[in-house]
């Protein structure tokens, strides 16, 4: 089997033996189910068990494959195949690609020298234990997908991902009130407050929000197409009304500063790479627009007998525009473009006509904006 690449601190270190420069010791890896053990202090006798052991266990693994013809394939050459040949046809957004690759990150720390058809169970949940209940559950479905992957292709005869098992997960952010985001907006400056006051209306996520643009009012309406579901649901491709409360949101989007988006704003400066990644010069990232509305919560102090996990973000106005809505009487579910259980994909996306889901965002903000 592989050993997995010598660094810095391992050089001079045979197979499967590690230093740790925190404790001062050396681990050693079984090759044939990654668990570890201690081997203590002393170099000379860490080196000497480590040959002991590998001879043990890796004795004949090379020949064995030189005669049959099969080169294994290592965890780490699968993900970057499967990274280049399985995730393009997906047309993922750029911030699931992102959280991919932290994932593969540690996947590859963990096992990138283990052959992917000796990858056990308990390798997996060695993985998973140490995360939080979400980051394990990322990985989990991630490894699950990977494997399910290469049991397709006949290099691993079942999945060992699929044999662990979820993490609860406990939900510590809270929601926003009324008071909370109407102080909020009050320490904004004037483009969040158009956010906010656009996912109040509309109550679209963060990223589509921030894709609004001028040209997308069109007739009486303004069309969104979520960014999230548009390749799952029907329910994704958004028709709405400009209702009064709508159009003044949009008329206060109209400024001094020429911009397509809804959302924008003029920076203090900028640096040319910045110009080359954007989009147009004026349209706000996403981080920033979380980062902005942190300052803005902060400035309030709305929520200061609240942790920092409890704190909401602009994400939770979301459900808060749902919860107004529904305290209304009126369809929440169709303004966030919400999916019934038996629709299915839009199959005419790719055509000349496209079927809009109408929504009506009437929903009366005044007691938020003054």
């Amino acid at each position: 089997m592989a050993p997995r690449p010598r660094n810095s601190k391992n050089k001079g270190l045979p197979p499967n033996l590690y230093a740790d420069a925190r404790r001062g010791t050396y681990r050693y890896r079984r090759p044939d189910d990654g668990s570890w053990h201690s081997m203590g202090s002393n170099k000379a006798d860490a080196i000497a068990a480590a040959r002991q052991l590998n001879s043990l266990l890796m004795a004949g693994v090379d020949l064995v494959q030189r005669v049959m013809g099969s080169e294994k394939v290592l965890v780490r050459d699968f993900i970057a195949q499967f990274e280049r040949d399985v995730l393009p046809h997906r047309e993922l957004a750029k911030a699931t690609l992102a959280l991919y690759a932290v994932r593969f990150r540690q996947i590859i720390a963990a096992m990138g020298a283990q052959p992917i058809d000796e990858v056990t169970i308990r390798m997996i949940a060695a993985l998973l234990d140490p995360l939080s209940p979400r980051a394990s559950n990322q990985c989990r479905a991630l490894l699950i997908d990977l494997f399910n992957h290469a049991c397709a292709k006949g290099l691993c005869p079942d999945n060992p991902a699929a044999s662990t098992l979820p993490r609860i997960e406990k939900k510590a952010r809270k929601r926003h009130t009324v008071e909370g985001i109407r102080a909020i907006r009050e320490a904004a400056p004037l483009w969040l407050q158009n956010a906010i006051d656009l996912a109040l209306i509309t109550a679209q996520r963060r990223s589509d929000v921030l894709t609004m643009k001028f040209e997308d009012v069109q007739d009486g309406y303004l069309y969104v197409v979520q960014q999230k579901t548009a390749k799952a649901s029907d329910a994704a491709w958004i028709r709405f009304q400009v209702t009064p409360q709508l159009q003044t949101v949009i008329d206060r989007c109209r400024d001094n500063v020429l911009s397509p988006f809804l959302v924008h704003r003029q920076p203090e400066r900028m640096k040319q790479k910045q110009q080359q990644n954007k989009v147009h010069w004026t349209k706000i990232e996403e981080r920033y627009l979380t980062r902005a509305f942190k300052a803005a919560r902060e400035a309030a102090g709305c929520y200061k007998d609240w942790t920092d996990e409890e704190q909401p973000g602009f994400h939770e106005i979301r459900a808060l525009s749902l919860h107004l809505y529904k305290k209304a009487g009126k369809d929440g579910q169709r303004i966030a473009g919400h999916a019934s259980e038996d629709m299915t994909r839009n199959y005419q996306r790719d055509h000349s006509e496209i079927v809009w889901a109408d929504a009506t965002p009437d929903l009366d903000i005044a007691a938020i904006t003054g």
